[in-house]
C-alpha cells in the first residue's frame, strides 16, 4: 500500500509528525525522512511526499552463478557464497531466489536519506567541510550483536518504510542547487547493493560530484574491485582484532576484511578505518593495539584510524556506553603505534576530533564533533610548517 500526502501549502512540523505516525513510520526515523522530503521538494508547492513498503520493486542481481541441472543459484558478491533455492533468500535480506534468478530488493528504495557532514560517513582526511547525501538500503550480510542502526540493517527492504519514487535525475538536480558536494552510503551495508550503489555513484560523478562509501568490507574481491571504479573515497569497518571476534560477534570472518582493506588501497582509492570500540569485546589494550599495528603495518601510517564511542543497542543494552577515559587510551594506543591520524569521532567537544600535523603538532582543523570549526590548511600542508597532509583537501 502506498500514502500520498499532497498540499499546496508548506507542511509544518506538527502536521509532519502527525502524518508520519499515521503512516506508522517511526519517530526515530522522522527526522531523517524529514530531511528527505526537504531534500526533495516535498511539502512545498505541489509536493508529495511517499511512505510505502516496498512491494514488487526489484532487479535482476549482479553477481550469480547457476547451479547446473537445477533452479538454484550461487550468489558470489560476499565470502558466504550461499546457495539458495527458488523462493529462498539470502542471508543479507536483500537478495532472493525467484523462479531460478537471483533478484535484489537493494535497488531504487531506500529507507534512508539524510544530509549530513561528510565526517559522519566517516571520512575525516576528505573534504573535511563537505556535506553529502546520505543514503542506505535496508539490509546487512553481518549480524554485529552491537548493531547501531539495526532498525534497518536487520531488516529487508520489504518491511522498511521507503522513500519511493527515486529518480536520480531530480535528485541530483536538489543536492547541486543546495550545494551538497557529494553522496555517501552509509548506516546499512551498501556493498549488499552493489548493482544500485554503482549506478547511482556512477551517475553523481558525471556531474562532479564526490562519491564516498561506509562498507564492512565483507565482500569478495571481484565485486569489490568493480564497485570501487566509482568511488572517491572509502571507509572500512575494522570491527575487532581477530577471527574469533568476527565470528562470535558479527557471524562474518575476518580474513575477507583484511583483503577488502589491502585491495582498496591498492586501487589508489582514499582509504579511512572506523572501528566501534565495545566495552569488554575490543576495548583492552592488547586488541586495540593489535588492530592499529595492522592498520600501520598492511596501509600505512598516514591511514586514518576513527575510533567511535558505543551506545547500547540491539542486543548489547546490557553494556554501558564506552567511556571517554577508554576512548582516549584508544587514541592514545594508536598514536603510539605511529598512526598519524587517530580520530575520536562521536565524542564531542574532544581534542580527539581535531587533525593535528604530523610534524609540528599543530592543530590544523579544528571540529566540534562533525562540524569543522577552523580550517589552516593551505594547498594541503600545514600552514605553520609546510608538512604535507595526507588526504584529499581540493
Amino acid at each position: 500500500m502506498t500514502s500520498r500526502y499532497n498540499t499546496s501549502d508548506s507542511i509544518s512540523r506538527r502536521d509532519f509528525i502527525h502524518y508520519m505516525k499515521k503512516l506508522g513510520i517511526s519517530m526515530a526515523m522522522a527526522p531523517v525522512v524529514l530531511k528527505a522530503l526537504e531534500l526533495l521538494g516535498a511539502g512545498g508547492e505541489q509536493g508529495s511526499a511517499h511512505g510505502a513498503s516496498a512491494g514488487t520493486i526489484f532487479k535482476h542481481a549482479d553477481f550469480q552463478e547457476r547451479i547446473p541441472g537445477t533452479s538454484n543459484v550461487r550468489c558470489t558478491l560476499c565470502p558466504r557464497r550461499e546457495v539458495l533455492k527458488p523462493g529462498q533468500t539470502g542471508f543479507c535480506r536483500i537478495r532472493k531466489n525467484i523462479d531460478g534468478e537471483l533478484v535484489t530488493y537493494g535497488y531504487d528504495q531506500p529507507c534512508i536519506m539524510n544530509v549530513d557532514p561528510i565526517g559522519k560517513n566517516p571520512l575525516f582526511n576528505f573534504h573535511p567541510e563537505m556535506t553529502v547525501l546520505a543514503i542506505a538500503h535496508a539490509g546487512c550480510n553481518l549480524r554485529c550483536l552491537y548493531c547501531q542502526n539495526w532498525q534497518y540493517a536487520m531488516e529487508s527492504p520489504l518491511n522498511t518504510r521507503n522513500i519511493t519514487s527515486f529518480n536520480s535525475g531530480e535528485i541530483v538536480s536538489k543536492i547541486k542547487a543546495r550545494s551538497i558536494g557529494g553522496i555517501s552510503f552509509t548506516y546499512t551495508e551498501p556493498a549488499c547493493c552493489p548493482e544500485f550503489v554503482s549506478e547511482f555513484a556512477s551517475y553523481c560523478g558525471e556531474f562532479g560530484l564526490k562519491r564516498t562509501i561506509c562498507t564492512a568490507g565483507f565482500i569478495e574481491k571481484a565485486p569489490l574491485r568493480k564497485l570501487l571504479k566509482h568511488f572517491d573515497a572509502v571507509t572500512i569497518t575494522f570491527k575487532g582484532p581477530d577471527k574469533n571476534f568476527y565470528q562470535n560477534v558479527t557471524s562474518a570472518t575476518l580474513k575477507p576484511v583484511l583483503d577488502s582493506m589491502v585491495l582498496t588501497k591498492s586501487e589508489g582509492k582514499w582509504l579511512e578505518v572506523a572501528t566501534l570500540v565495545v566495552p569488554t569485546l575490543n576495548d583492552d589494550r592488547k586488541s586495540l593495539a593489535t588492530i592499529a599495528r595492522w592498520i600501520k603495518d598492511n596501509l600505512g601510517k598516514n591511514t586514518p584510524w576513527i575510533l567511535e564511542k558505543f551506545e547500547p543497542q540491539y542486543r548489547l543494552k546490557r553494556l554501558p556506553p564506552t567511556s571517554q577515559s577508554t576512548m582516549e587510551t584508544a587514541r592514545k594506543i594508536g598514536l603510539d603505534t605511529g598512526l598519524e591520524f587517530v580520530y575520536i569521532s562521536n565524542l564531542a567537544p574532544h581534542t580527539g576530533n581535531h587533525t593535528y600535523c604530523p610534524s609540528c603538532g599543530k592543530v590544523l582543523i579544528k571540529r566540534l564533533g562533525f562540524k569543522v570549526l577552523d580550517n589552516s590548511m593551505k594547498n594541503s600542508k600545514c600552514c605553520f610548517c609546510g608538512h604535507t597532509i595526507s588526504g584529499v583537501w581540493v
